[in-house]
């Protein structure tokens, strides 16, 4: 079940991932974002594409993301909702996304079991 609530000046939006196809629950996620940079925030938005939302409607443009990635055991709700015994890996990423002026857009937290989610990393030179 998706949630969406407005708490001070923060939207809380808090779900699980699941896979259509089998059912299955892939990730546990809290996603936050100001107010004061989406006022009109709402499910039917997030049912959609929120970052093409904020591209395409609001002109926010990402100037940077910092993403933190680490092997981590699992909690209580990992075992609950993912299926997670107690040495089950987990893979967890903290994001923070800010636009190209600088502020601070999103803060968001994902946790899923470790063979449900790979990162690969390109990097290049001029």
């Amino acid at each position: 079940m998706d949630l969406l609530e407005q708490e001070g000046f923060v939207y809380k939006e808090s779900g699980l991932g699941t896979k259509v196809l089998s059912n299955l629950t892939l990730l546990g996620q809290h996603n936050y974002m100001p107010v004061s940079q989406v006022p009109t925030l709402s499910k039917r938005i997030l049912e959609g594409s929120i970052y093409s939302y904020l591209h395409k409607k609001l002109h926010i443009k990402f100037g940077g993301v910092f993403r933190r990635i680490k092997a981590d055991l699992p909690d209580k709700y990992d075992r609950q909702y993912l299926g997670a015994n107690e040495s089950t890996p987990i893979l967890e990423i903290v994001q923070i996304v800010w636009t190209n002026s600088g502020v601070n857009l999103e803060y968001s937290r994902s946790r899923n079991l470790y063979s449900n989610r790979s990162y690969i990393m390109v990097e290049t030179s001029n």
